[in-house]
């Protein structure tokens, strides 16, 4: 791996991180306008589906870090 797919792989797992905590941050919205009476159906759904979509985005930027971990870890070299 050369410098060049080493800052790729690392501007990927930015990339990851900032929807990992974009998807966190509406979740975290969602959850402050919960109320003292139970909520809608509806509102019961839409929060599983963006509690869903927050789990998938944190699972890929666990797996994208897990993968620049590793490259980090072997290193790299420039063939320049």
């Amino acid at each position: 791996m050369d410098r060049k797919q080493f800052d790729v792989l690392h501007a990927g797992c930015l990339t990851a991180l900032a929807n990992f905590v974009s998807e966190a941050e509406q979740t975290a919205a969602m959850l402050e306008k919960c109320t003292p009476e139970p909520m809608s159906f509806g509102q019961r759904l839409d929060l599983l589906v963006q509690e869903s979509e927050e789990e998938q985005a944190h699972g890929v930027y666990l797996d994208t870090k897990h993968v620049l971990r590793e490259a980090a870890k072997l290193g790299y070299y420039n063939t320049n």
